[in-house]
């Protein structure tokens, strides 16, 4: 598994916990919904700047949507 299906799992999750649907997370941090959705199909990478917009929007810590991803590195390693 790739660090983006990492973050990927760990955004699809944060929107289910909200009951949000990608056009409003989209919104929520001033993306049109056909770049959220390359974004988080990992077709195009993630600038900070969103991530940390992401975070504040599902009001959850940022920790929480990298959560993993370390330990994806050390296997892909």
């Amino acid at each position: 598994m790739s660090y983006q299906m990492v973050l990927r799992g760990n955004i699809k999750a944060a929107m289910a916990r909200r009951d949000w649907l990608g056009q409003k997370t989209a919104e929520s941090i001033g993306l049109t919904p056909a770049t959220f959705s390359s974004r988080l199909h990992g077709r195009t990478e993630w600038r900070m700047n969103e991530l940390v917009g992401l975070a504040k929007a599902l009001d959850i810590p940022f920790s929480s949507l990298v959560d993993g991803i370390d330990s994806e590195l050390a296997v892909s390693a």
